[in-house]
């Protein structure tokens, strides 16, 4: 299955459970593209305490 994932925000809790979300889809075998607009052009620039956005970045580059 071909999934698309849109952020438009930068709340470091959606931001991250999408994230995990598109994780679990490429260990799962599926395609999973992630479009980011508007605030969430600076995803890169959370920083969070409970959640670990740059992380889950790291992660999801790293499983494409």
């Amino acid at each position: 299955m071909k999934i698309g994932i849109v952020l438009n925000t930068k709340e470091p809790e959606t931001v991250w459970n999408a994230l995990r979300f598109g994780i679990t889809s490429l260990l799962g075998g599926h395609g999973v593209k992630a479009f980011l607009l508007g605030n969430a052009v600076e995803i890169e620039k959370i920083h969070d305490a409970k959640f670990d956005v740059s992380g889950q970045v790291q992660k999801f580059l790293c499983r494409r």
